[in-house]
């Protein structure tokens, strides 16, 4: 098949792999996928570059893996719809292509549902993320028709993947078919990532407790909160937070706090050294705040926590409680984290239940299913 993925940020946005990444990896070893790219005006800073977000090219990046990068001639992105989806339709006929697979959320990067089948990703509760946020926030969400572009879709598209069955929950009915289609992780990466090398670099045998927090530290994360409601329980139990990542919360954290000896700081962190730094955890945290958005969402975290056997200490998302899987240890309130992580301390669990839990969730068995999905859409279509 011929598959054109149209992600939900293009690849200039964040070097760190995502999920529609790791479904090209797993997509391109049967098929030939073709990946939309497109430059994004805004911040406003970024209006200076004019003549890349005005470039239209198609370049071959590996075998298999075509990336056609789309012209959004007039800046603005509200107005260039019309544009982007005849260059979407003029890429549909040149490559033969099959099926399109959308995780777009944006107004004019909508794709045409005339030419061929339209599998819809719908990786997150983005009209929720932007409420409860400043004015400027929730200004550029009406901007970008965010809400109308995913409704649009989840109407118009052949089938709708949710990530998650809370997120189908709220949207299904507007959907012509549908399914669950969570995140995932790379099982034997992780099951036969070695520590070793993090243990005697961050000189790990002198505490007898370490707990982890790997990602995107914004201010849903509650970073701070929960560094502060753990420090007792490490200088109680000789145990250090690695906290790996970037982002505000981070600058914030190391403002704020005068005492950071607890504390290993270690910036970004190559993807492909994550399982080995996981791997040096007791407990991996999850405690971000509660609320719509975070509740129906997939944290590829926690995938990656449960593939390297830790323990988990996390606060009460929906969706993670509906996976049930025996490592986790939920907390209510961020002020009782650490009293979540002394009784994960002294937990016991399953790891083989674990194991056997996990394997429906590697990349590539979620990624056959995509695959069956678009040949159903495609026999139907015929």
């Amino acid at each position: 098949m011929d598959v054109l993925v149209i992600p939900h940020v293009p690849r200039t946005i964040s070097g760190v792999p995502g999920r529609f990444d790791f479904f090209i990896e797993n997509l391109k070893l049967r098929n030939h996928v073709h990946v939309l790219s497109w430059n994004m005006p805004y911040p406003l800073r970024n209006i200076k570059d004019l003549k890349r977000i005005r470039e239209r090219f198609t370049k071959k990046i590996e075998r298999n893996v075509t990336l056609h990068h789309v012209a959004r001639p007039l800046v603005f992105p509200p107005f260039n719809k019309d544009a982007v989806t005849s260059q979407i339709s003029d890429i549909i006929m040149e490559y033969d292509i099959d099926v399109i697979f959308s995780e777009s959320f944006i107004w004019d990067v909508v794709p045409p549902f005339d030419y061929v089948p339209v599998i819809y990703d719908l990786v997150d509760d983005h009209v929720a993320s932007f409420k409860n946020v400043p004015l400027s926030k929730r200004f550029m969400s009406k901007f970008l028709r965010i809400e109308r572009a995913i409704i649009h879709q989840i109407e118009n598209s052949d089938h709708t993947f949710f990530v998650s069955s809370v997120l189908r929950d709220k949207y299904w009915e507007m959907s012509r078919s549908s399914s669950v289609l969570p995140n995932g992780v790379d099982v034997d990466r992780f099951k036969n990532a070695n520590p070793d090398e993090y243990i005697e670099k961050l000189h790990l045998d002198n505490y007898d407790c370490i707990l982890g927090y790997v990602g995107y530290f914004g201010e849903w994360s509650n970073l701070y909160k929960t560094v502060i409601n753990l420090y007792e329980f490490l200088e109680k139990n000789n145990g250090v937070i690695i906290i790996a990542g970037s982002g505000p919360e981070i600058k914030y954290c190391k403002k704020r706090l005068g005492n950071t000896k607890r504390l290993i700081f270690m910036g970004m962190v190559e993807y492909q050294k994550i399982p080995s730094l996981m791997k040096t955890f007791d407990i991996g945290l999850l405690p971000f705040k509660k609320y719509p958005f975070t509740d129906a969402a997939s944290p590829i975290k926690y995938f990656e926590y449960s593939a390297a056997g830790l323990k988990i200490v996390s606060s009460p998302l929906e969706e993670l409680k509906r996976i049930n899987f025996n490592n986790t240890i939920f907390f209510e309130d961020i002020t009782s984290i650490g009293s979540a992580v002394e009784k994960a301390m002294n937990m016991d669990f399953d790891k083989s239940k674990l194991t056997k839990s996990i394997k429906e969730y590697d990349w590539s068995m979620l990624s056959r299913k995509i695959e069956n999905v678009f040949k159903v859409k495609i026999k139907e279509d015929l």
